[in-house]
């Protein structure tokens, strides 16, 4: 699996400000999910803003969050298609598509990439697994980076390489790490 991105997303759609580091320290790329209440994901930006980490990615799970002040250190921001995106020309926009349609047309809007988000992913969905959704992606959608999310595991990560892939993104199995912030109860429910 060599040169494959992998995105930390903090599982759950919660700000899990603990995580990010340690997802920077293992490799992968840390994204941010904001949550749904704006004075906790300001809190959160704010707290990350004082860490060591120099760049990191924020997720909106919708737009109703857009009024956040974000910082210098948010270079990615990942939107589910149909989001509108916030305005700052340091940002990156990658939207996460559950269709071919909603791939072509992110391209169109000059996304900065894609994240193929199949059914075996939590939120909104679309009916197809992501594995078939990516194989039917990947052949029209060549000029921007391709992730998938959603049923990867160690040998659908290495097929999705090998068809032209440029990484995975992983996110409710981070609730595992010891240093998530996740309930044990919750960790529990992950685990079995």
């Amino acid at each position: 699996m060599k040169n494959l991105t992998i995105i930390g997303l903090t599982p759950f759609e919660k700000p899990d400000v603990n995580l990010m580091p340690k997802l920077y320290q293992a490799g992968a790329f840390p994204v941010l999910s904001l949550g749904h209440d704006l004075a906790n994901a300001q809190e959160a930006l704010n707290q990350l803003d004082q860490t060591a980490l120099f760049t990191y990615g924020i997720y909106f799970p919708n737009d109703k969050l857009l009024s956040l002040e974000i910082p210098e250190k948010v270079s990615v921001v990942i939107l589910p298609f149909g989001t509108p995106a916030p305005t700052a020309p340091h940002l990156s926009i990658v939207y996460q598509v559950s269709s071919l349609e909603e791939a072509i047309q992110a391209e169109q809007l000059n996304a900065k990439g894609i994240i193929i988000k199949g059914n075996e992913a939590g939120g909104l969905v679309g009916y197809e697994s992501t594995f078939v959704l990516f194989q039917r992606i990947i052949k029209e959608i060549q000029s921007i980076p391709v992730w998938v999310q959603g049923g990867i595991g160690l040998h659908t990560a290495a097929a999705a390489k090998s068809l032209g892939a440029t990484g995975i993104v992983l996110d409710s199995q981070l609730a595992l790490f010891p240093e998530s912030s996740v309930p044990k109860t919750s960790k529990h429910s992950v685990e079995n």
